[in-house]
């Protein structure tokens, strides 16, 4: 039986895989079965990992699968289903699940080597015993499959681990929740009983020995650099929660590979701003590391950035609200979570992606925390009536900024500052960014009305700009910009597109474009002239509806509009949140504050890959 050829679906999957060169033509191999599955649909109850463990791939035609051993066919898959139990009861004598099946005895057989009565207490500085490898000689899935197409939010994420359970040590240890309840008086301060609930280690209650629920290894004598997941994988490399792990962590594309470990992101937050009211410990564990810039952090996996973080916020929460399809995030708090905290905040995409200049009150103050309500004026005393506090405002420092500073270290570590030091320390720093925002106020606040006019008719002027060239002489006569900034704009194919770059130009230069741009309308354009700054009423009408274009001056079009609007060069790749705006490259973005266009605080940043 050619399998290949009786299936028109999986001849076209072998030719687009021939192209990429990343998949083995072979059936009986896991990963070519997994790779089947990119148009499975995605309500099906049954994962598409369980069905290709089981031996089936997809063929193409609604649910159904085939075995690519025995040629048994199922569809119309049910809640509840158990892939390897319906092969086994359908068609037992099929050669591939025999074989599956005599490996899995055969691991369960090995187990004793794992039992603690057999087993050595390990410390990390011990050698252990380990079983020989046997998963792989079933084709158990042990490569990526990055290159699979697939929605994270829409694709199930919980695993079939049933053919996991004969191994399990201690099955009522399997959920981290479990786990974590061992460790009530675990004695170790350095190492987190969550690191080890997350490396599938328990508390046996004595000293500091642990033991994993999968595999039953235990460890012990712990230092203060080791790792536990790490220790875990050195000692007992063929434990099966470690293996499954592991191909999960290989499974889906990181953006950044050096901060794939907690330990790594952890390192990064040595220079965390002590006021931030969020943890490094939190961010690290909810995927983020720091850039060392303000309280800036970006997402090792989806590359997703987040910054001004206030009291009360949860790390894994704004993770969902902003990057639902992260899947780091999927893997660690399921679709379930995420799904919940969406259905919380439903209209953030609109958000997200909405290209109209939202309201923002620009004389808001940055946000204070305060006591909650119940709490004394008696606590305010304390907290500041300290030795170190007294010895601040001794020094001259405002006692409302003193206030404020200790009030985020106690809210970020649960105590108030121990040495002098540092409290003058985070006092000079926040003096130095109260002073930077009172600038930038300043700078708003003198901004022409001239500039609030075309920021506010930034959109309708797309449209009605025609006299563009004039004003780019005279821009560029009075040197407010380059002959590269000039250059672009001029090469652009349409006025419009033109028009779009040249106003976006103007709101980043500031005052005095706007004015020189003012002063040229009123020459050349006297009736926009007029409407724009003298009865102040231009309307904006919806754009044109370019779908029916060629594709060619749909693709020219958009390239056109993907210039840099602070740099002019290099190509816009990252969204502002929450006002939506695409119009920085990743190298000009890190340094804004606010967006160019809006002026709305940027209270984070998505990076986009234009095709």
């Amino acid at each position: 039986m050619n399998i290949v050829e009786d299936s028109p679906f999986l001849a076209s999957i072998m030719r687009q895989s021939a192209l990429c060169g990343e998949l083995k033509y072979d059936l009986s191999c896991e990963l070519y079965r997994m790779s089947t599955f990119s148009t499975f649909p995605v309500d099906t109850p049954v994962s598409e990992r369980s069905l290709a463990r089981a031996g089936f791939y997809y063929t193409g035609v609604q649910d159904k699968v085939q075995c690519f051993s025995c040629g048994l066919t199922l569809d119309n898959w049910q809640p509840g289903d158990n892939a390897i139990e319906k092969h086994k009861q359908l068609y037992p004598s099929c050669s591939f699940l025999q074989n599956m099946l005599s490996v899995n005895n055969l691991g369960l057989s090995s187990r004793s080597a794992f039992s603690p009565s057999f087993a050595n207490t390990l410390s990390p500085s011990l050698h252990s015993m380990s079983l020989s490898s046997s998963l792989e000689q079933v084709g158990y899935f042990s490569g990526s499959f990055s290159s699979f197409p697939q929605d994270p939010i829409t694709t199930r994420a919980v695993e079939d681990l049933s053919f996991l359970s004969p191994k399990l040590h201690n099955p009522s240890m399997k959920t981290e929740k479990a786990r974590l309840g061992t460790f009530h008086s675990w004695p170790l301060t350095f190492l987190s009983p969550s690191d080890l609930a997350k490396a599938g280690l328990y508390y046996l209650g004595t000293a500091d020995k642990v033991a994993c629920f999968a595999c039953g290894g235990q460890l012990c004598n712990w230092e203060p650099k080791d790792n536990a997941m790490s220790e875990h994988r050195r000692h007992y490399p063929n434990c099966p929660f470690v293996e499954n792990l592991l191909r999960d962590q290989q499974s889906f594309n990181v953006s950044n590979v050096c901060m794939q470990t907690h330990e790594a992101r952890v390192k990064t937050f040595i220079n965390w701003p002590t006021r931030i009211p969020v943890q490094p410990e939190q961010l690290a564990h909810a995927g983020f590391y720091y850039v060392g810039r303000n309280d800036d952090v970006k997402c090792f996996c989806c590359d997703g950035g987040l910054r001004c973080w206030e009291s009360g916020d949860d790390p894994w929460i704004e993770h969902a609200k902003w990057f639902p399809r992260c899947e780091y995030l999927l893997r660690v708090k399921g679709r379930e979570f995420v799904n919940q905290i969406q259905a919380r905040f439903p209209h953030l995409l609109e958000q997200l992606l909405s290209t109209s200049d939202p309201p923002v009150d620009e004389n808001l103050d940055p946000p204070i925390i305060r006591f909650e309500s119940g709490e004394s004026h008696a606590e305010d005393a304390i907290m500041m009536n300290t030795p170190v506090v007294k010895a601040a405002l001794e020094m001259g420092f405002s006692r409302r900024l003193i206030k404020q500073t200790v009030q985020s270290k106690i809210l970020a570590t649960g105590e108030n500052y121990k040495t002098v030091n540092d409290l003058v320390s985070d006092l000079l720093t926040a003096e130095d960014e109260k002073i930077e925002e009172e600038k930038e106020k300043q700078l708003e606040e003198v901004a022409s009305d001239d500039l609030s006019l075309i920021r506010k008719n930034r959109m309708a002027l797309f449209q009605r700009l025609t006299c563009v060239l004039p004003v780019l002489g005279s821009l560029l006569s009075a040197k407010v910009i380059t002959e590269l900034e000039h250059d672009v704009i001029k090469q652009k194919t349409q006025t419009a597109l033109q028009a779009r770059e040249l106003i976006d130009t103007i709101l980043v230069k500031g005052n005095e474009a706007a004015s020189i741009f003012r002063n040229c309308l009123r020459d050349c354009d006297p009736v926009l002239y007029k409407d724009l700054f003298v009865e102040k009423n231009i309307k904006y009408v919806p754009t044109e509806d370019v779908s029916g274009l060629p594709m060619e001056e749909q693709l020219r079009r958009l390239q056109e509009e993907r210039t840099c609007k602070v740099c002019m060069d290099r190509e816009v790749s990252i969204v502002f949140i929450p006002c939506g705006h695409l119009v920085v490259c990743k190298e000009c973005a890190p340094s804004l504050r606010k967006c160019p266009i809006c002026r709305g605080t940027i209270k984070g940043t998505v990076r986009t890959f234009l095709s």
